[in-house]
């Protein structure tokens, strides 16, 4: 996400306003999101990826919370039953992380680790807005180039070790990111906002919302070659990207959340408008890991205009399966897993 007020290009999010191929689906109900209750500690929500941390209760990052972590705990009929809880993440250097956007969360022998990450985006440069070069236009951000790995301990408690040159390194693996990593987001810059796990490979799968190679979105694998040992860009490999097969609306779309379905063998991913010039709406697919980049869509899965959904995560809620979503304006819905909108998939 970009500054605040840092400059008139922005990555805005909105319904179709022009012809598409894609029309909502009118006689089925779009999903609506549900506020977050007012919260001391958060003055604007800026809501991302969302993970199951254990029955009825679900952890998710904020762009506006650089030093914890959001918990939400469900009642048996779907909504919040207490104020959100915050799970301060011990360890981060302070200033060491900012937007904070996207989180995996993975149970292994030695207990359960989210895999945590910012944008890896540039910032605007100020004063340099309209520079007719697009590099010039961008300035590093130091602070949203880290990768953290944080074990969640027995009490609940959150430990965080910080990779924090792992940007670097990132691109210098991934030639198909090439000179985007020099220009902001909405100039089809470096922009990840989705993270997930696939215990198949033990790889950690980046979504990238920009760039958008040919007009396919990215995911970007990095294999983490063993989970208990230290936290160093030596433990990482970059694996083959995959490009998702997606021609739904007619407008470019990036990667705005995925996370990994155990009981799908799957992962849900979200995709929509990749930058402000593009009217692409939200909608969910299915991807099975394939490499050529296949997806299945949730066809009768839509969203209000002003819900913006930046996380998706599969779980439980007193025993019933669901798909929790959080809204980056500050919300919440979710969807029993036997609701008839998730029946109709794509071919």
């Amino acid at each position: 996400m970009l500054d605040a007020g840092s400059s008139f290009r922005t990555q805005e999010d909105r319904m179709p306003t022009t012809e598409t191929s894609w029309s909502p689906p009118r006689a089925v109900e779009p999903i609506h999101p549900i506020s977050f209750p007012p919260t001391p500690w958060i003055d604007v929500f800026n809501a991302s990826e969302v993970v199951a941390l254990a029955d009825s209760r679900f952890l998710f990052c904020d762009n506006n919370v650089t030093d914890s972590l959001v918990e939400m705990v469900f009642g048996p009929d779907g909504t919040l039953a207490e104020p959100l809880i915050r799970r301060p993440i011990q360890g981060l250097p302070e200033g060491g992380v900012d937007d904070m956007e996207c989180m995996a969360l993975v149970e292994h022998e030695n207990g359960r680790t989210i895999f945590a990450s910012p944008s890896l985006s540039n910032k605007i440069r100020k004063g340099f807005e309209t520079a007719p070069e697009r590099r010039d236009r961008a300035k590093p951000a130091p602070a949203r180039a880290g990768l953290l790995r944080i074990d969640v301990h027995e009490d609940d408690s959150l430990h965080a070790e910080l990779i924090p040159d792992f940007r670097d390194w990132f691109v210098a693996n991934s030639p198909k990111i090439g000179e985007s990593a020099e220009w902001t987001p909405d100039d089809s810059g470096l922009n990840v906002e989705g993270l997930s796990w696939d215990p198949t490979s033990n790889a950690l799968i980046f979504g990238i919302r920009t760039p958008v190679p040919h007009g396919h979105p990215m995911l970007v694998r990095v294999k983490i070659k063993d989970l208990a040992a230290p936290w160093k860009l030596e433990n990482l490999k970059m694996l083959d990207p995959v490009q998702l097969k997606v021609d739904v609306t007619g407008d470019e779309m990036g990667v705005r959340s995925i996370e990994y379905d155990p009981t799908r063998e799957a992962s849900l991913v979200v995709l929509a408008n990749s930058t402000s010039e593009s009217d692409a709406p939200f909608l969910m697919f299915l991807w099975d890991g394939n490499d050529k980049g296949k997806m299945h869509q949730f066809e009768d899965i839509w969203f209000t205009e002003k819900m913006r959904v930046e996380g998706v995560a599969p779980g439980t809620v007193d025993g019933r399966r669901v798909i929790v979503f959080v809204d980056d304006r500050g919300g919440y819905q979710i969807i029993w897993n036997e609701d008839p909108r998730l029946e109709k998939q794509s071919k």
